[in-house]
Formats: C-alpha cells, sequence, structure tokens
C-alpha cells in the first residue's frame, strides 16, 4: 500500500547548465500532473507526463524544473507579454489612485513569470538529460510514498479489526431480538384487545411481520462480507484506494440501516462508534493510492 503524499528530487545538466528537478504529490482522485519547465517544448513535456503515468497511479504531481542557483551561467529572458500584461494592470490601478504608478506597482503581487530561463537544445537533448533525473527524482518520491503507506496500513488493520469485534457485539446483542420483540407485542395485544370479533391469528401475522422488519440479519451477514473483502484488499500490491472508500461507503449504509432497524440503545452506542470508526478510516483511504 502507498500513500500519495511524497517528495523527490534530483538534479541534471543540459548544454552545461545545471537544473533542479523537484516532484511534490498530494492525494487527488485521478493522477494530474501538473508541470513548470524552464522550455516550451511540448513533445518533452508529454515525454514527462508519460514517465509519471507509467509509475504512479493516483495523485496530484506538481513537477517543478529550475535553474540551479549555483549556476550562474543560465540566462534570464523577459516574458514580453507578461511584461506589457502588468503594465496595462499598473495603468488601470493608477487611474484608480490619482495616477500614482509607483503605489499602483506596489499593490500588485509579485509577477513570477516575467522573468524566465530558456534552454537552447533540442527536443532529443533536453529528454536525454532528463529522463534520467526524473527517474531518481520518481524513486525517492515513491519511497517516501511507501513509507507513508505502510503507516496507513497499519491504521487500517486496526480500525478494521475494531470493526470486526463491534459488529460481533451488536450480533450478540441482537440474537434473538425478534422473538423477543413479537413475543412483548403479541403479550401486549392480548391484554388491550378485549373484543372476540378480532382475529387474533391475522393479529398475531400482522406483529410478527412487524417484528421481522426490525430483524438485521441480512446487514449484519453483508457487514461481514464487505470487511472480508476489505481485509483483502489490504493485502493486495496494487492502487487500492478508490475500491477501499467504496467499500467503507457500503459498510457505512449497513450500519445506518441497523441503527433505523434497532431499539437497543446498546447496539445504537456500537452502531456510533462503528461509523466513527468508519469515518476515520475513510479520511486515511482518501491518501491511498
Amino acid at each position: 500500500m502507498n500513500s500519495m503524499t511524497g517528495f523527490g528530487r534530483a538534479s541534471f545538466s543540459v548544454s552545461g547548465r545545471s537544473f533542479r528537478l523537484e516532484l511534490r504529490s498530494v492525494n487527488n482522485r485521478f493522477l494530474d500532473v501538473r508541470a513548470t519547465l524552464p522550455w516550451a517544448d511540448v513533445s518533452v513535456e508529454h515525454a514527462l507526463r508519460a514517465k509519471i503515468g507509467e509509475r504512479l497511479a493516483r495523485g496530484r504531481v506538481d513537477v517543478t524544473v529550475s535553474a540551479d542557483e549555483a549556476d550562474s551561467g543560465v540566462a534570464l529572458q523577459l516574458n514580453a507579454a507578461a511584461a506589457k500584461r502588468l503594465a496595462g494592470l499598473i495603468d488601470s490601478l493608477a487611474n484608480e489612485l490619482g495616477g500614482d504608478r509607483h503605489l499602483a506597482a506596489r499593490l500588485l503581487p509579485p509577477q513570477r513569470d516575467l522573468l524566465t530561463t530558456r534552454v537552447a537544445a533540442d527536443a532529443t537533448g533536453l529528454w536525454e538529460g532528463l529522463e534520467p533525473c526524473l527517474d531518481q527524482a520518481i524513486d525517492a518520491l515513491l519511497e517516501m510514498r511507501a513509507a507513508e503507506g505502510r503507516v496507513l496500513h497499519a491504521d487500517l488493520q486496526a480500525r478494521l479489526q475494531h470493526t470486526r469485534e463491534l459488529a460481533a457485539d451488536i450480533e450478540r446483542a441482537v440474537d434473538g431480538e425478534v422473538e423477543r420483540r413479537s413475543t412483548k407485542l403479541k403479550e401486549r395485544l392480548d391484554r388491550l384487545v378485549a373484543d372476540e370479533k378480532i382475529d387474533r391469528g391475522r393479529l398475531h401475522q400482522e406483529v410478527a411481520i412487524l417484528a421481522d422488519r426490525s430483524d438485521i440479519s441480512e446487514e449484519v451477514v453483508r457487514i461481514a462480507s464487505h470487511l472480508g473483502q476489505l481485509a483483502e484488499m489490504l493485502q493486495v500490491d496494487e492502487p487500492v484506494g478508490r475500491r477501499i472508500e467504496f467499500m467503507l461507503q457500503e459498510l457505512n449504509r449497513e450500519f445506518n440501516t441497523i441503527a433505523s432497524k434497532t431499539a437497543s440503545a446498546d447496539v445504537a452506542r456500537q452502531v456510533v462508534d462503528a461509523k466513527s470508526t468508519l469515518e476515520k478510516m475513510r479520511e486515511q483511504a482518501q491518501n491511498v493510492e
């Protein structure tokens, strides 16, 4: 089991210039790669995304390639289009401030895209320098994701066991409850109804149907099945985060049904405990790849 949170860093050189590559990943429903590169080459960015897609299944991954601060030979290039847009914004704001362009410029946030680094190299040369560095950074990121994944796995296992114990307690608590409720209802109706014209057989049949509606045996069986499937998911060596989240939703639905059927205060408390545990598991599962 892997977490979706991780970080990886590596360095490489292209055309005699040094660069640093950083990968940061956080949880996300799908794989979402966002790249900030010091060159505008679609083929290199496509290859980078494909490489990450081969090794990661889920998570938002921010990829940043920047010039090494120790490399003084990296030339800066003005983003003329961004500079023109910024000048127009300063003029517009200055008009609102009585023509004070200096004040307007100070009020605007820093524009990080005004100056960029550009590397003079063909796509093949760029990728040859970047690819081994990217593999190294992904290795480091995966190592961190695996370490946190072990922590998540242990926590989910412990909470799964607690949920199993609660389900077993609920099953014991409601054992024979349908028969007990049916008997009590019949006894109360026999005392309340003295009219001999009433069909007592039919009345007792209706009581049995009413009592049967409080039967939670089906829910108990489904909970046991869901917990078994969840335990299997925790043992597989593949991305299972979304499957775990789905199974937790199904478990929560079954416990809700039990809560609506039973009148036992003890069972109600156990259901609340179980739902609280499932919610904590869901929060953890949201970061499982």
